[in-house]
């Protein structure tokens, strides 16, 4: 989360992809800044809409959230930030829809503007293998509608090159029930990603192994990454 809340540091324009139930939008809102989530999936849509109606008035009058395909970026104006995090990028299930997304994001950024997204770093995942089933994980917690919720995470290799299943938990504290989503998954090597920002009219300007910026190689556990839209 520090990771993005610092590259926006002093941005007047910030639009995230894949929003979410609105949890960097919590850390990203302030007075005298845009910032936009754009977001498929009505259902989180509306879990995105009630966290950002729980934020001061001073800070969410600034926000806006949008139904809409991080392939086909149209919301009528130019941003100094987009981000990709957690993930999202490998909701993409093909490289043709990730050199897409990439050459919305450009089209959507002002010149100079910053891209930033991280991943799980998929180079260690082809060398080390996926088990057919992994193990469930705790990814994160937080706090929506005066409850506090734990999301846990669950891979599982699918059928098809560079495919797996991703289910996420949602468990409540106290009493009530779990929330389960399941997402289709594909993920792909650093170099294709590195190689499609080229292509898609970006310049890398970082390229790091963690947010704590640890060097980037086989072994490191994300892969986060900075591009900068060219000219």
């Amino acid at each position: 989360m520090e990771h993005y809340v610092e590259l926006c540091r002093g941005a007047v324009s910030v639009l995230e992809l894949g929003s979410g139930y609105g949890r960097m939008l919590r850390a990203l809102a302030e007075p005298q800044r845009a910032l936009f989530g754009l977001e498929l999936d009505p259902s989180l849509l509306a879990l995105g809409k009630r966290t950002v109606a729980g934020l001061p008035a001073a800070a969410r009058g600034g926000v806006t959230l949008v139904q809409g395909d991080m392939q086909r970026i149209a919301l009528g104006r130019r941003f100094e930030r987009v981000l990709l995090p957690y993930n999202a990028l490998y909701c993409l299930l093909s490289a043709r829809a990730v050199q897409r997304c990439f050459r919305a994001v450009r089209a959507a950024l002002e010149p100079g503007g910053l891209f930033a997204f991280d991943v799980w770093n998929a180079d260690h995942l082809v060398a080390a293998g996926l088990s057919p089933a992994g193990d469930e994980r705790a990814l994160t917690a937080f706090e929506h509608a005066g409850r506090r919720w734990v999301v846990t995470e669950r891979c599982q290799r699918a059928r098809g090159a560079e495919r797996i299943d991703v289910t996420y938990t949602y468990a409540p504290s106290g009493s009530g029930a779990q929330r389960s989503q399941s997402l289709r998954q594909r993920y792909y090597r650093s170099t294709e990603l590195c190689a499609l920002l080229g292509e898609s009219g970006f310049a890398l300007v970082s390229q790091h192994g963690s947010f704590a910026k640890a060097r980037f190689d086989e072994r490191a556990a994300r892969l986060v990454v900075v591009a900068r839209a060219l000219p």
